[in-house]
């Protein structure tokens, strides 16, 4: 309208507002813009870090509530381009055959109220600047920290003995009086005589899904690893990848706060809950599928 020759008094009064609320609104939108620029530049440091780190993941970890809401801030995150693009995983790492230590799936419809009363395995590849690597990974099902985390360059059942050792360190106890439940997948790895005797001594019951979808937290946690996280590296060799896996594990346990958590990190959601009576503890029921 102004450039059609209206001036600004018959715009207002043709939209039912006074000359002030005008430059009011006007005022209030430049304000905003302020606010979208310097929560852009907050998105592009947490970016920086971790290059997927998603959006909510991104507002409760800076305790963003105080200057817009969630659903506000995602929105107009998204319209300047930073919401994330799904990623996909093809290569299998899962060999089942032979018929020594098969177990069946002791998870399914669990209620846990506790760390350390399952724990998941998994393993994802990773393809580096000159070699393929596979990854091994256990992570506690209720406070989802990760608890064992190595990286190598084949799939054999050392890496996997190797891997529990880690869950050992970090739990600071070897014997769990059968109170404890190892579920992975039915691989090779997890069934070869070394590592059922090291569950054994450790008096751990072991637990395997018969496909994916029953082994879903691991499987999803896995693609955290390798396309939120290692993403953003570029691993010469296994060395390199394993200090990469420990910085990752530290950022995962004690950095990023996650949704199921409360927005928790798992170090202090499993900090909170430790202290807190059995009876008390925000209960967690393992899905059946």
């Amino acid at each position: 309208m102004r450039n059609q020759g209206y001036n600004l008094d018959s715009i207002c009064s043709f939209i039912g507002i006074t000359r002030q609320a005008y430059h009011k609104r006007l005022k209030m939108q430049h304000e905003k813009q302020d606010i979208y620029d310097l929560l852009e530049q907050i998105v592009r440091e947490n970016r920086q870090i971790k290059s997927r780190a998603g959006l909510r993941v991104i507002y409760h970890k800076e305790r963003l509530y105080t200057l817009l809401g969630v659903n506000q801030f995602e929105q107009q995150m998204s319209m300047r381009g930073y919401a994330l693009k799904p990623y996909r995983s093809y290569i299998k790492t899962t060999d089942s055959r032979g018929h020594h230590y098969k177990y069946g799936n002791l998870i399914s419809g669990t209620i846990l109220s506790g760390e350390n009363q399952v724990i998941v395995g998994d393993i994802t590849y990773y393809r580096g600047v000159n070699d393929l690597y596979y990854i091994f990974q256990f992570q506690d099902y209720y406070t989802l920290e990760i608890k064992g985390l190595l990286g190598s360059k084949n799939m054999e059942g050392v890496n996997a003995e190797r891997c529990l050792e880690q869950v050992f360190t970090y739990n600071k106890i070897r014997k769990y009086n059968h109170l404890l439940i190892m579920h992975t997948d039915g691989g090779s790895q997890y069934r070869s005589h070394n590592f059922q005797n090291k569950l054994c001594s450790a008096q751990i019951r072991p637990s395997h899904a018969k496909n994916c979808l029953e082994n879903g937290l691991s499987e999803r946690e896995n693609g955290i690893v390798k396309n939120e996280y290692l993403v953003d590296y570029e691993i010469k060799n296994v060395q390199h990848l394993n200090r990469i896996l420990s910085k990752i594990k530290y950022q995962a346990n004690e950095v990023w706060p996650s949704k199921t958590l409360g927005y928790k990190t798992p170090k202090e959601y499993a900090k909170w809950t430790r202290h807190m009576k059995s009876e008390e503890r925000p209960v967690k029921v393992v899905k059946e599928v």
